[in-house]
């Protein structure tokens, strides 16, 4: 069995330096590269896949990872990805990494050596250090997030979003809306979202009432329970994630308030969560299956990896509605915000 030695023998350079290749790392010259790759296919010392990878210069596979993302949201995004990377003859690897950065460089080491057609993080900014680790050669494009640098990127305008829904609301007649806001860590989706939403409650003459939250149903409850000691008499809830909204839905069921005729929720992204409450979530879609397809199309169109801002729209359902009368001061729409109607699309 041909072991790494061999390799650097026939190579001429050290086992360390062959190690360095082969996993796609940096520290040795083109050369030196080739001379490694030569050796590794003349004695056959990885699988055919590699061996065949050193020879094409490209695999038929394109990375798709998930650092810290619902399954719900994933899964809507990896249908899209594989849709499209079928109808072209790729097949798609997913990495579950979380926010580890040991797993992200495991998994984009090995997509460098497979020589990866390209890499699709879901809800995670492009870093310097992942370029460092593909090269130049794989391109890398984010979905459903976007660092508004230029960086390659599918996502919403998701301060546009988050002003459509909390203006949907307050257009119901709500006055009392709490913002069960995702972990503020994430500035590039929850800060966007909290601006959308302050700006249309300060339009409105309305003073916004905020609990952090995770993004993940777990941190439902607790916010819940933090906006009610804001604002007991609340009357909506605008939730980050439809994790999150469907928390809110079965806690506010705990307390004794009825969806939506005490409280109305209303939630983020449309993911098959949204659907599985009762009453089922209103929320803003993000279109995720075809932000998934578009990213694969740019990334085998490698020359059209610039932003990509994508629609999104209001679903009306049935946990929202009109607040009860009594249940507040009952607001006139005024003809300014008459004529900030949400919009449904960027």
């Amino acid at each position: 069995m041909t072991t790494i030695r061999d390799v650097a023998k026939q190579a001429g350079v050290s086992p360390a330096t062959v190690s360095r290749v082969v996993n796609g790392l940096v520290g040795y010259s083109d050369e030196t590269r080739k001379r490694v790759e030569d050796a590794v296919l003349r004695l056959n010392y990885e699988p055919d896949s590699l061996a065949r990878t050193l020879k094409t210069r490209q695999t038929s596979v394109i990375g798709l990872l998930a650092p810290m993302v619902s399954d719900a949201l994933a899964s809507q995004v990896m249908r899209g990805v594989e849709d499209a990377a079928r109808e072209h003859g790729y097949a798609v690897m997913l990495g579950r990494t979380g926010l580890k950065s040991a797993y992200i460089a495991g998994y984009l080491r090995t997509l460098r050596t497979y020589r990866a057609a390209g890499v699709i993080l879901i809800s995670a900014v492009i870093t310097h250090d992942m370029r460092q680790l593909l090269g130049p050669a794989i391109p890398i494009i984010s979905v459903a997030i976007s660092d508004k640098s230029g960086s390659p990127s599918v996502a919403i305008n998701d301060e546009l979003a988050a002003y459509d829904a909390t203006r949907y609301l307050l257009k119901l007649g709500h006055r009392r809306i709490g913002l069960l806001a995702g972990d503020p860590v994430s500035i590039f989706v929850a800060r966007p979202r909290r601006r959308g939403y302050e700006r249309a409650m300060a339009e409105a003459g309305c003073s916004p009432v905020i609990a952090e939250g995770t993004f993940f149903y777990e941190s439902g409850a607790p916010g819940l329970e933090e906006l009610l000691r804001q604002e007991p008499e609340l009357t909506a809830v605008f939730a980050m994630s439809d994790e999150m909204g469907a928390a809110v839905v079965n806690e506010l069921q705990k307390r004794g308030r009825r969806v939506p005729e005490d409280v109305s929720v209303l939630g983020f992204d449309n993911t098959s969560t949204s659907q599985h409450v009762h009453p089922p979530l209103s929320t803003i879609a993000q279109p995720l299956e075809d932000m998934g397809q578009m990213a694969v199309k740019k990334l085998l169109r490698s020359r059209d990896l610039g932003p990509r801002i994508m629609p999104h729209r209001l679903i009306e359902r049935g946990s929202t509605a009109a607040p009860r009368a009594g249940s507040q001061r009952q607001h006139q729409v005024s003809p300014a915000e008459q004529k900030q109607s949400p919009r449904s699309t960027t």
